[in-house]
């Protein structure tokens, strides 16, 4: 059999990332499975640029930074990551272990899990022209991550949302040009104060403008375009929009209620062993906030240590387990 966990978090978002950090904290053995192919999550993917003000102790804090942190704090304990998976099935042993089917046909064994998969998992619209397939995951890019890597960089932002009108503002001042390519003529989900900045900023918008093909040795170099003018460009960003898949909650075998898993503020799912933080919880005045789901992290875990040794204590308290360091 493989090797067996106490806790495994399916989730590898802010909230998952945390609830690992405070399941080492309490020297449980922990496992962190994340569909994508790194962690982060929906912060990852949505305003890594942003700032978040309502994350406590920080009085603004930027999306990337935030999961930076995070990361760092899980990383202090050392669990195990699986990344690029979808947990499909689970199954309950006779000894009350749990078996968790993953899509690669993996099965990964634990006491207990703690769901921080918020309500389901998602894809980013591809870029599909003549040539991308050479630079996706290299300089074709789904989210902002890193600004540095931009810096003094020709970019190309393809997108008719307000995503795109926030990334090229955020390049702007990094990148040494910045070109936003609508393919409409509007742009779509936007405030009028929010067309208004970027038209008086630097960025050159293209409407009604499509890429046709991508061009380069080992490294891009050119867009063409569909007016058939090249576009010197070293970097694309894309938010096309994005497909959500439904969670498998139900197909897990879990009560849902519209898609989330119905808590008390034990965190514990309907079936044993099973407990829940984040956007994939549901309860009554339930926040979704990242500040919620870190709350909810702690709860589950102390609850999963319940489950797991019902002498253990209620919670910890970080500054005795870490007094001499």
């Amino acid at each position: 059999m493989e090797e067996l966990y106490d806790v495994t978090v399916i989730g590898g978002g802010t909230t998952g990332l945390y609830a690992a950090f405070y399941s080492g904290m309490r020297d449980l053995k922990t496992k962190v499975i994340e569909y994508q192919p790194q962690v982060g999550g929906k912060v990852s993917f949505f305003y890594p640029e942003k700032k978040i003000y309502d994350v406590g102790g920080f009085p603004g804090v930027t999306g990337e930074d935030l999961v930076t942190n995070v990361k760092e704090q899980a990383e202090m304990i050392d669990p195990a990551f699986v990344t690029g998976v979808k947990v499909t099935s689970f199954e309950k042993k006779e000894d009350g272990t749990l078996a968790l089917e993953t899509d690669d046909g993996q099965t990964h064994y634990t006491k207990t899990v703690i769901v921080a998969s918020g309500l389901g998992t998602f894809e980013m619209q591809p870029l599909e022209v003549k040539g991308s397939e050479h630079y996706d995951g290299k300089q074709i890019h789904y989210t902002i991550q890193n600004l540095e890597q931009y810096r003094g960089q020709k970019v190309a932002v393809v997108s008719q949302n307000r995503v795109g009108i926030d990334w090229s503002l955020a390049l702007e001042g990094v990148a040494d040009e910045v070109h936003l390519l609508n393919r409409g003529d509007e742009f779509k989900a936007v405030y009028e104060q929010d067309v208004e900045k970027v038209e008086a900023s630097s960025v050159h918008i293209h409407k009604n403008m499509k890429i046709e093909e991508l061009r380069g040795d080992e490294a891009l170099k050119e867009a063409i375009l569909q007016d058939g003018s090249v576009l010197g460009v070293d970097h694309i960003l894309v938010y096309e929009g994005l497909q959500i898949d439904k969670s498998l909650y139900d197909e897990w075998g879990l009560e849902t209620d519209k898609g989330r898993i119905p808590v008390s503020t034990d965190m514990c799912a309907s079936m044993e062993g099973v407990f829940v933080a984040g956007d994939a919880a549901v309860y009554p005045a339930k926040t979704m906030l990242i500040a919620s789901g870190f709350n909810e992290a702690m709860a589950a875990v102390n609850s999963a240590a319940k489950h797991l040794d019902p002498k253990a204590k209620s919670q910890v308290y970080s500054t005795v387990i870490y007094k001499h360091q």
